[in-house]
């Protein structure tokens, strides 16, 4: 069993939180009402890889800047990120590993556009989370639609294939490593070719029955044409014409193929545009990513997804010790408002706290005349 390089963030006095520790595993699966924190709760982690591959900090340092608006995440202001009741106008960081943990103070002047982080616990390097956190992919739930063609990165490094933000690059990457070995572990058992663009097929028809994708290079305008087709045979389409599920979902693919073992993925809204079937099958995919060594961190609302993981529990792709379960209820004067469900071996849940994925019985229930 792969150990994620991450296995929890402590968080005091940044945004809505006073105090809260994320506990992280292979695969960690953020759900809750909205403007409850879940985006909150992972931006540090986004801060740092965006200082991280911009080479305005690495964890070597004592000292260095978070730039808060960057390629991976934006976040405006000094004034907006650090909690307004901090005494002292400084957030806390502390990323917890395997082994070792790294503390830091981040402070700044109002209006600043980054913030000075400081480290605090005088420990010595650890030079894997700087490497891991510079190749942090991120896609947000706002992701390119069904465009005519897609970009070429600004900037290409083969150790960090990054699909950006909203997946526009996915098309490049899938042109460069078309014909690539895939990792058994990250395979799709229903396919016996090994190279990545059939797997992105045999993933993607798990999605959406018999789709394969297609990346036509552009050379004169250094731009990608991505197509896709519902059957073997069938003529390729663009994406405009095959809907927005599947080119939502590329990216995630993508991203998840490519990735060096031991990356950090983090998906809002991997179900976006995908339907309930497909959402489940998502969660599943999901599931055995993380298990073959890829730490995957989702923001989620659909229940589906969760059941998909759920199953992929029960199954044995993923061991339930490889989940960590986290909703949130809102900050109040009571607390964070976050718990952290357990599953077991088989698949179910210890606690459901209200508004945890129950919408659906409590809308059952009201039509059965029952509340």
């Amino acid at each position: 069993m792969t150990n994620p390089i991450l296995k929890a963030l402590q968080i005091e006095d940044f945004k809505c939180f006073e105090q809260l520790r994320v506990p992280l595993a292979s695969l960690t699966v953020l759900s809750g009402f909205n403007g409850a924190g879940k985006s909150t709760a992972l931006q540090p982690i986004l801060l740092l890889a965006q200082a991280a591959r911009r080479r305005t900090w690495t964890c070597e340092a004592a000292t260095g800047d978070l730039p808060l608006n960057g390629a991976i995440v934006r976040l405006g202001s000094a004034g907006d990120v650090i909690r307004a009741q901090s005494l002292d106008a400084t957030a806390h960081f502390k990323l917890f590993g395997d082994k070792k943990s790294l503390a830091l103070s981040a402070t700044a002047k109002t209006g600043a556009r980054s913030l000075t982080v400081t480290r605090d616990d005088g420990s010595g390097n650890w030079p894997e989370l700087s490497e891991c956190l510079a190749r942090l992919v991120h896609l947000s739930a706002v992701r390119a639609g069904p465009a005519e063609a897609f970009p070429t990165p600004d900037l290409v490094s083969s150790q960090s294939p990054d699909v950006g933000v909203d997946g526009r690059f996915a098309s490049y990457w899938y042109h460069e490593f078309a014909d690539a070995e895939i990792d058994p572990a990250r395979r799709c058992p229903d396919e016996p070719a090994t190279v990545f663009r059939k797997q992105i097929d045999a993933w993607l028809s798990r999605l959406a029955p018999n789709a394969n994708a297609n990346v036509q290079s552009l050379s004169v305008a250094s731009m990608f044409a991505l197509q896709f087709r519902l059957s073997e045979t069938g003529e390729w389409r663009r994406p405009a014409n095959v809907g927005y599920g599947l080119t939502y979902a590329f990216p995630i693919l993508v991203a998840l193929l490519a990735a060096e073992p031991g990356s950090i993925v983090v998906i809002d809204s991997p179900e976006a545009h995908l339907h309930p079937s497909a959402q489940s099958r998502m969660g599943h995919l999901l599931a055995v990513f993380a298990a073959a060594g890829i730490q995957v961190i989702v923001e989620t609302h659909s229940d589906h997804v969760l059941n998909g993981i759920r199953l992929a529990v029960r199954d044995k792709v993923l061991e339930a010790e490889q989940l960590s379960l986290l909703f949130f209820a809102g900050s109040s004067l009571q607390g964070h408002g976050v718990t952290n469900p357990r599953i077991d071996s088989e698949g179910r849940i210890n606690e459901w706290p209200d508004g945890f994925f129950d919408q659906g019985d409590k809308d059952v229930a009201r039509l059965a005349g029952w509340g």
